[in-house]
């Protein structure tokens, strides 16, 4: 029994060596092709831009293709872009007559157009969302390459109008990802929305023209159409007048025969253009329509998004963050053209006694009530936000420590009447408030603020409910 399990493990380690020796074997010759295709690969990236570069001259849109391609080879872009570039450079050797005969047009001018023109529309389109793609990856994190990327390769593989609705959507989709998922400056985001929003505008638009253009053309034919009919029929009439003339009726005769024909003949190739660019039209203009709506919901969602980030959920002044942001706006101004702003900082007295006794939600009442009574008593470009806790500060552009002093008596006065019942108990609540202005030397808006806080310490230890200037 012991002899056949030793015969069976040298025959298992046989077959162990025969197929390492075969995976060494295998990995060899997989370093081998890779090193031929990266050998390969070098010398298309080194010489390949040096003869395009002598053969792209002018400024033809094939030659601006070859100088991309250039480009994109040094830069050793994505085959997807690759592949992009090589479709312009087709269809620019197609518009140029570049290349073997096979590749020029040798149908009739009209069946041309008919190809031509939706051809060009989808190259128009292509090319238009490709550089909105672009704009979007030079600023999105990196975590949105991949649909990006698909993004890229379904505007490559378009073949129909029917596709351009399903771009946009995909387009929006991210978009609307975007603005959800940020924590970039909002401010900046919604400049680059509206960047990318009007890019995309521009290119519908401008899609929109060309099929106006073409309906005109259209409506053009048909007059003409309708005039050569009755020309038609003013010489038939003649002919047949003209009985003594038999050879020039005939002659006459045949050669309107013809011209019927080929009148015929456009009439039937228009009205296939027509159909095609009214199928174009119809689409584009309910596409056109679903744009605007989607762009009003960016910007709606965006603007909402943003007041969320800079509003405070309990009492619905601006927060923390709308502070900080207005507080250095301002100090650029002041260290730049010297405009002065007063900050005042509001601090509910004896706050943590109201919510021991109350409870929190009566605490919560007190602060909302603060902002409530606060707010009427400040001009349109005062900015009211809750610092932290009980805190609250009031940031006066243009404002003086006298004018500051003179609006925080105010706020103060109003706030001392708030009372409200709880459990047959009044609740009072009053506030100490510091004032500072900006003073020269100040170099930054920490300055102002340590000296709105020690005015509020010294009015808390002077009995509280007092306006103090710092």
């Amino acid at each position: 029994m012991s002899g056949q399990l030793e015969e069976k493990i040298v025959v298992l380690q046989d077959q162990v060596k025969k197929l390492q020796s075969q995976k060494d074997s295998l990995l060899k010759e997989l370093d081998a092709v890779e090193e031929k295709y990266e050998n390969q690969d070098r010398l298309y990236r080194k010489y390949f831009p040096i003869i395009i570069d002598m053969v792209a001259k002018g400024e033809t849109p094939f030659a601006k293709a070859c100088k991309e391609l250039s480009n994109a080879l040094k830069k050793k872009a994505t085959s997807t872009k690759i592949a992009y570039i090589f479709e312009q450079l087709k269809t620019a050797m197609i518009k140029e007559d570049i290349g073997p005969v096979s590749l020029k047009k040798k149908k009739g001018m009209f069946s041309s157009f008919l190809k031509t023109s939706a051809d060009t529309f989808l190259e128009d389109f292509k090319q238009s969302y490709h550089e909105v793609v672009n704009s979007l990856k030079s600023t999105l994190d990196k975590k949105y390459a991949p649909k990006l990327d698909s993004m890229t390769a379904r505007i490559l593989k378009v073949q129909d109008t029917a596709d351009i609705n399903d771009i946009r959507e995909t387009v929006f989709s991210l978009i609307f990802l975007y603005i959800s998922e940020t924590s970039q400056d909002r401010e900046k985001v919604n400049a680059f929305i509206q960047e990318i929003v009007a890019k995309i505008l521009d290119i519908e638009t401008k899609l929109a023209t060309s099929y106006e253009q073409t309906r005109s053309m259209f409506t053009s034919n048909q007059g003409f159409e309708k005039v050569l009919s009755s020309e038609m029929g003013g010489l038939k009439e003649s002919s047949d007048v003209a009985a003594s003339l038999d050879d020039l009726k005939v002659q006459i005769t045949q050669r309107l025969t013809s011209i019927e024909k080929a009148l015929h003949k456009k009439k039937t190739v228009d009205q296939a253009i027509n159909k095609l660019a009214e199928k174009n039209r119809t689409s584009f203009k309910s596409g056109f329509a679903k744009l605007k709506q989607e762009l009003q919901e960016a910007t709606k969602y965006s603007e909402q998004l943003e007041k969320k980030l800079n509003q405070d959920q309990l009492t619905g002044a601006f927060n923390r963050r709308a502070y900080d942001k207005k507080m250095v706006d301002e100090m650029d101004r002041f260290l730049r053209y010297g405009t002065i702003f007063s900050l005042l900082l509001i601090d509910a007295d004896k706050f943590k006694r109201i919510n021991d006794r109350y409870g929190h939600a009566i605490g919560d009442r007190c602060l909302q009530e603060i902002i409530k009574r606060t707010q009427p008593l400040l001009r349109k470009n005062d900015m009211l936000a809750r610092y932290g806790g009980e805190e609250f500060v009031v940031i006066m552009p243009e404002t003086d420590a006298p004018g500051g002093e003179q609006a925080a008596e105010k706020i103060r006065k109003t706030i001392e009447k708030i009372e409200f019942l709880y459990k047959n108990e009044k609740v009072r609540v009053t506030v100490s408030i510091g004032v500072s202005c900006v003073q020269e030397g100040d170099q930054n808006s920490e300055q102002v603020f340590e000296r709105a806080d020690m005015a509020v310490y010294k009015a808390k230890e002077n009995g509280r409910n007092q306006v103090m200037v710092q």
